[in-house]
């Protein structure tokens, strides 16, 4: 059975090298991108009280005394 012959190293090290630079301008894309579009609340609309809140915002952290 023939041996099969190995990728030269500087073949190797530029997959890697390619491969670092994508995953790492990708994430930093998708960072941005997120950070650039993404959609605040304005808060000149209304505060948030407890009547109209929704969550664990209404839940107070202490138990009630019985």
């Amino acid at each position: 059975m023939p041996k099969e012959k190995e990728p030269p190293l500087w073949w190797t090290v530029l997959k890697l090298v390619v491969l670092a630079v994508g995953l790492i301008g990708g994430t930093g894309f998708a960072l941005w991108y997120v950070a650039d579009n993404q959609k605040l609340p304005d808060p000149a609309v209304a505060p948030v009280t407890p009547g109209n809140a929704w969550g664990i915002v209404i839940d107070s952290p202490l138990k009630p005394k019985r």
